[in-house]
């Protein structure tokens, strides 16, 4: 059995251990640094990492996770991406003059990316780093609300325009509606152009319908990807050149195609008057995508 002295020198001499351990450990770890992004390609900050130290970036808002690009891929044990945090550690060690991109890109704000340079340093590697952006000047936010207000007025206009067309959907009221004057409306088959269609989907049933001042696109869409899509907005650029113009109206026969489904699209193209001879002649590239533009169906050599 212990005396009670023994008992008491073998404590201390436990807890006096036990401190100097933490202590060494608390000396061994880096404080949080904090960097801030200026949008100037010449002031990249460095990040310094070391093999076994595993180094957390944490970002003041969302990335576009899949746009993320580490230069030297296959030089990194851990490389993982999340919405506002990015974290790595090399496999083997990086030189003090050695620079590798790591390339950011935000959902939104300014600067919209950002190229921060990963290298090593004697004795020592960062573990968290704050990664900031500057405010955003007063101009620059009078600028975007500025055009938010124009978009948000051009949609109402949009849907003033739908709402006062005659709902009845009849050939009577279509002709009420005068939008067909005495050449009619001319019909042309798109199949060979829709063979051609882009991006995750795949477009049959395509047919186009002209009359005086506007161009129907007809389209059958299916989904091809793994995720639903939602047709907002289209708009028609000519083959020939010239500046892309906006669809007056995009409708689906279903508000979201979900993945693996198909459903009807119609585009409506408004034209400058033309003669029945000159309809359905004309080549465009068009394009219908989801709201913020990430997925488009792209067919070209549209006669519109």
């Amino acid at each position: 059995m212990f005396r009670p002295n023994t008992l008491a020198v073998a404590l201390a001499t436990w807890l006096a251990a036990l401190a100097a351990s933490a202590q060494t450990a608390l000396v061994g770890r880096s404080a949080p640094r904090s960097v801030v992004l200026t949008g100037q390609a010449s002031e990249s900050p460095l990040i310094f990492l070391a093999p076994g130290t595993v180094t957390v970036l944490l970002l003041d808002a969302p990335l576009v996770r899949e746009a993320v690009e580490v230069e030297g891929r296959a030089r990194f044990a851990v490389v993982d991406v999340g919405d506002r945090t990015v974290t790595l550690s090399p496999a083997v060690a990086l030189g003090p003059s050695e620079r590798l991109a790591l390339r950011l890109t935000y959902r939104e704000g300014f600067p919209a990316s950002a190229v921060l340079l990963l290298t090593g340093q004697p004795g020592g590697a960062d573990e968290v780093v704050n990664v900031l952006r500057p405010q955003q000047p007063g101009e620059a936010c009078r600028v975007e609300l500025s055009a938010l207000h124009e978009r948000c007025e051009a949609q109402r206009q949009e849907l003033e325009a739908l709402k006062a067309r005659p709902a009845t959907l009849s050939p009577a009221a279509f002709m009420l509606a005068g939008v067909v004057d005495e050449g009619g409306i001319r019909g042309l088959d798109l199949s060979a152009a829709c063979f051609k269609a882009s991006g995750s989907f795949r477009a049959s049933g395509c047919n186009a319908f002209g009359a005086a001042t506007w161009t129907v696109a007809a389209i059958y869409v299916s989904n091809l990807a793994g995720e639903p899509w939602a047709p907002a907005w289209a708009e028609v650029t000519p083959s020939a050149g010239g500046a892309p113009r906006r669809a007056r109206a995009v409708l689906s026969g279903q508000a979201v195609i979900p993945p693996g489904a198909s459903s009807p699209v119609a585009i409506e193209v408004e034209m400058p008057e033309r003669q029945p001879p000159a309809r359905l002649t004309e080549p465009h590239t068009l394009r219908v995508c989801n709201g913020d533009g990430s997925r488009c169906l792209s067919i070209p050599n549209v006669k519109l």
